[in-house]
């Protein structure tokens, strides 16, 4: 028997620097953009990064030389010659392919970076590339970067498969000694990062963002390892259970024929991905929906009372009993009418709401959306003339005299004047954006509610003056929702003493149902509806939890796949063992007793893939509610990727894999018991 020949130094040295470099070149595409430019006032960085990479190009390249040169030199059929040929082969070619592709990326960078505010690298390198060349055709650079960046990614990743696969040609002691030192090691980096780094990294702060990073990937490393270690401790307990569950680890312990024993790592490896795939993604829909029941509690008061079709009169006592209900935080009147906005360079439809400010903040968080403005100026319009004074060069002398004589009115000085001061008005960041609009800027609101002429119904004009712009993170409630005093709304919509209805907030937002149905008896009008939010948004949540539903049931098709692996993976396995399944229903084994010990495989078998792939997508989505992954919110309306981790999704997921795998086990499990002793044994 010949004896496995060690890796060779320089070949080993090649696998661990082209492993390194496919590092390096991941931290680096996905470092943050602000980093980047933070950079840019260094003139010898660019210089610095050239020569550091060319160097480590032409090492890579002459070792990859050197490596496939003694390949070629060895005998066929020699043990490692296509694997150290493909490696030297492929390690050059990535060499190459890497030089052409960072020569382009720092080419278009320093000539086009300045000119660049923000986004992916690629929009980063090659976005404005033409203000620096606009009669210049560049589109060969974009073009044969994306090339090169596309080659790259194929060859790093068949550089790290290779290397791993020259791995194995290491000695078994050798590489003993090396998992022992590497654990060692990885242990005190563990007990470092857990005393030294913070887990959530603070905003803004890109040094604790990458504390929290290497925080994260030490101990996702640790855990790997840990679980690794402890496979064949648990494996050696569980076959102390029984003689079932020893015989079943003993037939996963074994050695097995090479395509068995790779169809057994891929069906633990599909169990995992597939698991982690269908928890990821749930766990992003759940954050979408958590992110969009915080804006709409936000913006929308719990329980709303009110009158079908009608406006509600006499409506002080009602809000009285509203405020001294148990489990009331808070409550304020509004009127609510749709109207018509239009400045001087457009116009739109917009749902006119009247408020108390002093009561509104007790139930919406109108207030603290505000970003510019203040809530107090529909209170005291003359505020506004006063923030908006900086704006006062741009405005003709007409507009000027206008406003002295509002900002006279609005102090009080006769109080008939006082009324006619112009009001204020607060409206959504994309209304003011659609309608070119910032604080102090005149608007005009047309209301539906107006005279009767001789030619019919006359709208009711009026003109309002910017008191402020919220934004709530919903583009529809920016886009057409605008506020107004109560008192001014129920005199320009013709309804003295009437308001819609009454916005209540809850002390606890899941018992506003509850709340609600306790509500309306005590308030003494049978007239009156009692909706919470959860009935106000039937729709849209019933929506959410269908869709999330459809992706659960599409994703765990995936699962079912992933089930169908193991159940080519136990089949074969019977089939391998019928010799073993021979000696054991010779020896008084009962074919249910033959059907449990496969079953028993197939449960390990799922739960180490979905352990596994939960692990994953646990790292995952805790990396992406804490770190973010941040999305551009002009259009996607939010900034980062929502995420929330669910326990119960998770055990959920995890009992429909160990399901899927258990119900893949039945049929192999049936054809291993129906196995002859005699056709087992005749050939032996």
């Amino acid at each position: 028997m010949s004896r496995e020949r060690p890796l060779g130094v320089w070949t080993a040295v090649l696998a661990a620097l082209g492993v390194l470099q496919v590092v390096a070149l991941l931290v680096f595409m996905g470092s943050s953009t602000r980093w980047f430019q933070a950079q840019l006032e260094d003139d010898t960085l660019w210089v610095r990064l050239a020569i550091g990479w060319a160097t480590l190009q032409l090492t890579l390249f002459l070792l990859s030389v050197a490596v496939a040169k003694g390949a070629i030199g060895r005998p066929r059929g020699a043990r490692g010659r296509a694997r150290t040929l493909a490696l030297g082969s492929t390690a050059a070619l990535h060499a190459l392919v890497s030089s052409i592709s960072a020569g382009i990326l720092l080419w278009a960078a320093r000539v086009s970076v300045g000119h660049v505010l923000g986004g992916s690298v690629a929009s980063l390198l090659f976005g404005l590339t033409h203000l620096v060349y606009p009669d210049a055709d560049l589109d060969w650079a974009e073009t044969l970067y994306h090339t090169a960046t596309t080659l790259q990614n194929g060859t790093a990743a068949l550089l790290v498969i290779l290397s791993i696969a020259c791995w194995f040609l290491i000695p078994a002691e050798r590489r003993q000694r090396f998992w022992w030192v590497f654990d060692a090691m990885l242990v005190l980096a563990f007990v470092g990062v857990t005393f030294l780094f913070p887990l959530s990294p603070a905003e803004g702060d890109s040094s604790s963002l990458a504390r929290a990073v290497a925080r994260v990937t030490v101990t996702t490393l640790f855990v790997i390892r840990l679980a690794l270690r402890l496979v064949g401790p648990l494996l050696a307990a569980f076959e102390r259970i029984g003689f079932r569950s020893m015989v079943a680890a003993r037939h996963l312990r074994a050695k097995k024929t090479g395509f068995l024993a790779a169809s057994g790592t891929l069906s633990i490896l599909a169990v995992a991905v597939s698991s982690c795939m269908l928890i990821s993604v749930l766990s992003v829909m759940g954050g979408f929906r958590a992110d969009l029941k915080k804006k709409i509690l936000g913006n929308h008061a719990h329980i709303v009372v009110d009158r079908a079709f009608e406006e509600l009169d006499d409506w002080e006592p009602i809000l009285e009993r509203a405020r001294d209900a148990d489990g009331v935080v808070g409550a304020t009147p509004f009127l609510q009418v749709e109207v018509m906005i239009s400045s001087l360079s457009n116009r739109a439809g917009a749902l006119l709401r009247g408020i108390d400010p002093g009561t509104v903040s007790d139930v919406t968080d109108l207030a603290r959306n505000m970003t510019h403005g203040k809530l107090e100026y529909l209170e005291h319009p003359e505020r506004i003339l006063d923030s908006a004074a900086g704006n006062s060069g741009r405005k003709g002398p007409l507009d000027a005299m206008i406003e002295g004589a509002e900002r006279t009115a609005a102090k009080g000085l006769p109080s008939e004047s006082a009324e006619d001061a112009m009001p204020g008005l607060i409206v959504g960041q994309e209304l003011a954006r659609a309608l070119r609009l910032v604080v102090g800027d005149r608007v005009t609101v047309v209301s539906p509610r107006g005279d009767l002429g001789p030619t019919g119904p006359i709208p009711n004009t009026r003109s309002f003056r910017i008191a402020g712009i919220f934004f709530s993170g919903m583009y529809e409630y920016d886009m057409k929702h605008a506020y107004i005093d109560l008192g001014v709304a129920q005199r320009f919509f013709r309804s003295p003493g009437r308001i819609s209805g009454i916005e209540i907030k809850a002390e606890d937002v899941e018992l506003a149902p509850e709340l609600a149905a306790a509500l309306g008896p005590k308030l003494g009008r049978e007239e009156l509806r009692v909706r919470d939010w959860k009935m106000l948004n039937q729709q849209l949540f019933g929506a959410l939890a269908l869709e999330k539903l459809a992706m659960f049931i599409t994703l765990g098709i995936a699962v079912l796949i992933a089930g169908f692996s193991v159940f080519g993976t136990l089949t074969l396995l019977v089939q391998e063992k019928r010799r073993e399944v021979g000696i054991l229903k010779t020896m008084g084994t009962s074919a249910r007793g033959v059907i449990r010990i496969f079953v028993i495989e197939g449960l390990l078998i799922g739960a180490a893939g979905g352990l596994m792939g939960l692990g994953l997508g646990f790292v995952l989505t805790f990396a992406a509610e804490h770190f973010g992954i941040r999305m551009n919110p002009e259009v996607y309306y939010i900034d980062k990727l929502p995420v929330q981790l669910d326990p119960t999704e998770f055990a959920l997921v995890g009992a429909s894999t160990v399901v899927v795998c258990l119900a893949a086990t039945l049929f192999p499990a049936y054809q291993a018991s129906r196995v002859r002793p005699v056709d087992a044994l005749r050939y032996d």
